[in-house]
């Protein structure tokens, strides 16, 4: 019997500048509980000195961890976006499930492992866990991402559950974009995943709501309450760029209008869907 203790999990560590970061990234990801089966570093064209930490750090842990697969890939010219990382590190790992562990957050030493207990249930293709928030200096800011997620107090992250992806879908996720951080989330290896995304590229500000859409077209969902991730926010996230928030707003539209076609939703999600495009326009216009 195949357990969650002996599925090959591969972990990539998408990095862009955060040298000052990526070593105690490194270091939470091989003290998991959960046996580590590749790691894959992928830096986009730093201009700091990422490079140097990643190789001096990648020679400790090749040294104290012989069983693990490890690889370093550096892109010679940026890429420019998030998602054509994920979908190097999807391409390069050998693994049947994959953890894109963004370099400037954390985890809990028992991340994976009870991340991993979700694929226990047959039919889950994404497993994830909730997120505290952490500043630029690793204190906490919140204790968990639900009072973003749920704006509308539904209590849907009242307990964990399993369930099927098109129900999460119009429950919740056709809303708004609900998992907040991809370093809270393992995904199970398929060749689809590929093909996903490719599609998200085309966007700009929602491509990992796609992505996580897509994936969940084809397979349930595990969600742990506990928030077992570090969701790093540094100061100055949030852009006042005009333009970009006004193709956020777009691509909001142009994914609602997506779900509005391909699902089932209740008057009540059509409501929210409407009051959430109302909320980000004000936030547009100030």
């Amino acid at each position: 019997m195949i357990t969650s203790r002996n599925k090959k999990v591969s972990v990539v560590v998408p990095n862009y500048n955060y040298s000052k970061y990526i070593g105690r990234r490194i270091d939470s990801i091989m003290r998991q509980t959960y046996p580590i089966y590749e790691l894959i570093v992928l830096d986009d064209c730093s201009t700091d000195n990422s490079v140097d930490v990643i190789e001096k750090k990648l020679v400790e842990v090749r040294e104290n961890h012989p069983e693990v697969k490890i690889s370093f890939v550096k892109n010679e010219k940026n890429s420019g976006k998030a998602i054509a990382q994920w979908k190097k590190g999807f391409e390069l790992a050998t693994g049947d499930y994959v953890w894109i562990a963004e370099a400037d957050d954390l985890s809990s030493r028992k991340f994976l492992e009870e991340v991993m207990r979700g694929f226990d249930a047959s039919g889950v293709v994404l497993s994830y866990a909730e997120s505290a928030i952490i500043n630029s200096w690793g204190l906490m800011i919140a204790p968990n991402f639900r009072w973003s997620r749920d704006k509308e107090k539904t209590g849907h992250y009242k307990d964990s559950y399993v369930k099927e992806g098109k129900k999460e879908i119009e429950e919740i996720l056709a809303i708004r974009c609900t998992i907040p951080n991809v370093s809270s989330v393992v995904f199970k290896k398929d060749k689809k995943v590929l093909e996903y995304l490719d599609e998200a590229l085309r966007f700009t500000q929602v491509g990992d709501w796609y992505f996580y859409t897509k994936v969940l077209e084809n397979g349930k969902i595990s969600y742990d309450r506990r928030a077992l991730n570090r969701f790093r926010v540094h100061k100055g996230s949030v852009t006042n760029d005009s333009k970009k928030a006004k193709r956020h707003y777009d691509e909001i539209i142009e994914a609602h209008d997506y779900f509005k076609k391909n699902y089932e939703l209740s008057d009540m999600a059509l409501k929210r869907m409407k009051a959430e495009e109302k909320r980000v326009a004000e936030r547009i216009r100030g």
